[in-house]
């Protein structure tokens, strides 16, 4: 029996079936607008991988440090227990080991002078002899060969040098990027673009490889090693084109804690008699008079080394240095550009006005970035326009412990002509030590030294540094008051947060005192609070407010101007000029913005939205690998380290959307992208959100990865080299 289909309504009144398919759904807030065409999945499936698993992998605290913030409700959070499964995803305790050959490993003395003061006890080898059985082949990189945006993408080309076992290992084509940058290679015989500064010789004579006095081997196995220069000049603060190089003699007083602080000594001993001065980290012992000869510290991790325990730091903290303090001389009240505090500095009668000025109007700043804004980094941001760039944050504490890897983060490159020191810590007892030896060890090498008074990780934020000084006016009046004296005539300025609590900013109260009291040269506010982190937008109308607080202090104080930088969700040249008009700021600090799309700073320089080209993109990784290698090195330790920060660069940069597939510009900061793909081949890969996708594009530029290499990225499920990015 068949069935006659009914005819449709034709009923005027009736309303028509809305469209309930996926495709046709609004999506959700945050969303890039994509053009439809570049959308792989224009009806999401059940089954698939959701938008924000796949394109929100890494959260904007990577650049501050581990977050530990949660979601749901913050009530129920307080109510239960922590469950020890929840955000198992997150690595936070990430490990990088270092890689180099471990079956020979070469006395870096002899390597270089051809002598080594040990001798026979010395435990590392004074002979070549089986190295090169184990040295990883050449790495070939061309610095002039062009990027095409279709496979494969970069040049690779093989010129072996002979079948002897060097020749074997090199590769003639190579160019070596020390060499390049340098004119020189300290790496010598170790460097993994070895062919681009040998060549063949005929006469093999006196070519064992083994240790000589005559100096550092240069021919060996009918090969000599051409340019070969440890870099070094006598009385020369510069080496491999960078500064701020710590003597050893004085990383060793440091860890022996004998290094001499007299204007920290002299003003703590004012500022709190009763307490003794002293750079270790254990509770101070107030009835007992401090040894002469003190114990060496011992190494500490990052949260113990922030600066002193609570209860010793807490101690008297309502005692603050202010203008109605009982520290301060009546007569100086009214003085022109008087300090509050002065009195406690004794030997030290800089006015603030003597002080260096910062002429920063207008200046393009890169912000401080935590593991992403290493010099490499840097020096990029430079090569796209950045005037004015300050290092990651280095913890106080370390630095006078004599850390060398802290001290490593303040090293500065030559191209970067207004460069500042940023410091953490919670209480004068370490800041202001800390500043006196930027000042002694340092000077000439610094132009300004910062306070990070803006990172909200708990594990600054509960040792009473970052965000927590904006609520402890007192600690931080001790603090800023010595700092700026130790520091001599280096300027001191401050990074910090509208306040530590939503709907409760503070920081128009502290900005009329950062300079008409405590001698800040410049500040910078980030337009949210602590609780936010990076949730919501930054609220540019209370920056507004704080600058106008500022210039209107300053009037009244009958002081010299000075310049305030604004903070938060700088993505474009329009929203960078917009927001700086608005508010009546002197510049924009720039910050994931400029992890996301470091040439930002070319389209703030020339005011244009720049739809920048894969190969365009490519050509500044290319430029970000020979910067990494001439700082970390071009031998194997120092390309696995480049590979490291290269990875944690990209894990950024893969956020960027081409403006060529957007709906609409400029871009947003908070807008994530569906899943989509790009206009070529070269595009789609720069987009991708898995590390595996980022040591490929790695390998364009420093090799193949060697074994026992491992990328562990924010989120476990994206981690390279182990079993758990197998799936």
């Amino acid at each position: 029996m068949s069935t006659i289909a009914e005819p449709p309504s034709v009923d005027s009144t009736a309303t028509a079936r809305p469209e309930t398919t996926l495709s046709a759904r609004p999506l959700p807030a945050g969303t890039a607008p994509i053009k439809p065409e570049y959308l792989i999945h224009q009806t999401p499936l059940v089954d698939s991988s959701s938008t924000s698993a796949l394109n929100n992998l890494d959260t904007d605290d990577l650049a501050e440090g581990v977050t530990t913030s949660g979601s749901g409700d913050a009530r129920d959070n307080k109510r239960r227990k922590p469950n020890k499964k929840e955000r198992k995803g997150q690595n936070k305790a990430r490990h990088f080991p270092v890689i180099r050959e471990t079956n020979v490993k070469i006395c870096k003395a002899w390597e270089t002078t051809g002598s080594c003061e040990r001798g026979e006890s010395c435990k590392f080898a004074h002979s070549w002899d089986g190295y090169f059985d184990i040295k990883p082949k050449d790495v070939y990189l061309n610095f002039d060969g062009k990027l095409q945006d279709q496979p494969p993408y970069a040049e690779d080309k093989e010129d072996k040098g002979g079948e002897d076992i060097i020749g074997s290992r090199i590769n003639l084509s190579t160019t070596c990027p020390v060499l390049k940058d340098l004119g020189y290679c300290p790496y010598g015989w170790r460097c993994r673009f070895l062919g681009g500064h040998v060549k063949k010789i005929q006469d093999q004579s006196g070519e064992n490889g083994a240790s000589t006095s005559s100096g550092p081997i240069t021919r060996l196995g009918g090969w000599e090693l051409l340019n070969l220069s440890t870099g070094e000049k006598e009385g020369s603060r510069w080496k491999h084109g960078e500064t701020n190089w710590v003597d050893w003699d004085v990383i060793n007083s440091l860890k022996r804690n004998e290094y001499d602080f007299p204007f920290s000594r002299a003003y703590l001993s004012k500022l709190e008699p009763e307490k003794p001065f002293t750079l270790s980290n254990s509770k101070p012992k107030y009835l007992k008079q401090p040894k002469n000869k003190r114990k060496a510290v011992s190494p500490m991790d990052e949260e113990s080394a922030m600066n002193v325990s609570e209860e010793a730091a807490m101690n008297n903290e309502e005692d603050s240095l202010n203008k109605d303090g009982a520290n301060v001389e009546k007569e100086k009240e009214d003085e022109k550009g008087h300090i509050v505090g002065e009195s406690e500095v004794m030997d030290v009668p800089l006015r603030p006005e003597e002080k260096k000025r910062l002429n920063w109007e207008g200046g393009r700043y890169l912000a401080p970035l935590t593991t992403v804004g290493n010099l490499p980094f840097r020096r990029l941001c430079v090569d796209y326009g950045a005037t004015i760039t300050i290092s990651e944050m280095a913890l106080a504490q370390p630095l006078v412990s004599g850390h060398n890897d802290e001290w490593a983060l303040c090293r500065r490159h030559e191209s970067e002509k207004m460069f500042g020191v940023q410091l953490a810590g919670g209480f004068a007892n370490r800041m202001v030590p800390a500043a006196e030896l930027i000042k002694n060890t340092l000077h000439g090498g610094v132009d300004f030294v910062d306070i990070n008074m803006g990172c909200p990780i708990d594990l600054v934020f509960n040792q009473g540094a970052g965000s927590a000084l904006m609520d402890a006016p007192g600690r931080l009046a001790k603090m800023m008051v010595g700092m700026n004296r130790a520091l001599g005539d280096i300027p001191l300025t401050v990074k910090f947060r509208t306040g530590v609590a939503n709907g409760k900013p503070n920081a128009h109260k502290l900005i009329p005192r950062f300079a008409t009291q405590w001698g800040a040269g410049a500040l910078t506010l980030h337009g949210r609070s602590r609780q936010q982190r990076y949730s919501k937008l930054a609220d540019w109308d209370y920056i507004k407010t704080c600058a106008d607080t500022l210039r209107e202090s300053l009037k009244d104080a009958n002081l010299a101007p000075v310049p305030i930088f604004g903070n938060g969700d700088c993505f474009s040249a329009q929203g960078y000029y917009e927001e700086m008009e608005k508010s009546g700021v002197d510049g924009v600090m720039v910050a994931r913005g400029a992890l996301i799309k470091p040439w930002i700073f070319t389209e703030i320089k020339e005011r244009r939205e720049w739809d920048i080209s894969a190969t365009e993109r490519l050509e500044g990784i290319r430029k970000y690998a020979e910067f990494g290698l001439s700082h970390w090195g071009s031998d194997t330790q120092g390309i696995n380290t480049t590979r490291r920060f290269l990875c944690e660069a990209l894990s950024f940069q893969c956020r960027y959307v081409p403006l060529g597939i957007l709906e609409r510009l400029p871009a947003k900061l908070n807008e994530r992208p569906p899943a989509y793909r790009g206009r070529n081949e070269l595009e789609t890969l720069l987009s991708s959100p898995f590390s595996n996708d980022w040591v490929k594009i790695s390998e364009m530029f420093l090799g193949k990865v060697d074994d026992g290499f491992n990328f562990i990225p924010k989120h476990k499920s994206n981690a390279y080299g182990n079993e758990e990015a197998q799936g």
